[in-house]
């Protein structure tokens, strides 16, 4: 219940703010749920979700890219293809070894309309927000475990 407290308010503050600084708030979440679909935790977990989001965002970049420049009948669809197999390949790698992120930023990037840098910044406020919400949700629940033990929040009557 604590968890879900902290990341309730954390996920609100976050979806005030992002507005306010040009971000995308689905992007922010998007990054977040990258961090939490790692299932690991900490800072090693932040890293690895941004970079995946990151290499993500650079394939649909590159997509968006060659289907433009390289335009032919069905040029988009050619690309995603060829692009898609990168990504599995890359996802081999033991720092980006968590393929579902390098996709979400890359699907993260077509609804984005290729707009990466703002784009990028909201999946890396994401990713922290994910580690945010994992870190203050363990301190409230040991604060929440610390009172359920307190006789007088349980209803326990004192033996003294």
């Amino acid at each position: 219940m604590a968890a879900a407290l902290v990341t309730g308010l954390l996920c609100g503050i976050w979806s005030f703010l992002a507005p306010l600084f040009n971000l995308f708030t689905w992007a922010g979440f998007a990054g977040c749920t990258t961090f939490f679909a790692i299932r690991k935790g900490g800072m090693q977990t932040v890293k690895k979700a941004m970079l995946c989001n990151v290499t993500g965002v650079i394939c649909g970049m590159l997509i968006l890219w060659l289907s433009n420049a390289l335009a032919f009948p069905y040029s988009g669809a050619v690309f995603s293809g060829i692009i898609t197999v990168v990504m599995c390949l890359l996802g081999t790698l033991a720092f980006i070894n968590y393929t579902p992120g390098i996709f979400i930023g890359c699907f993260s990037t077509f609804a984005a309309g290729g707009n990466f840098i703002i784009l990028i910044i909201s999946l890396l406020c994401g990713a922290l927000l994910g580690y945010f919400c994992d870190e203050l949700g363990k301190v409230f629940m040991k604060w929440q475990q610390k009172f359920a033990k307190q006789p007088a929040l349980t209803g326990e009557k004192s033996t003294g």
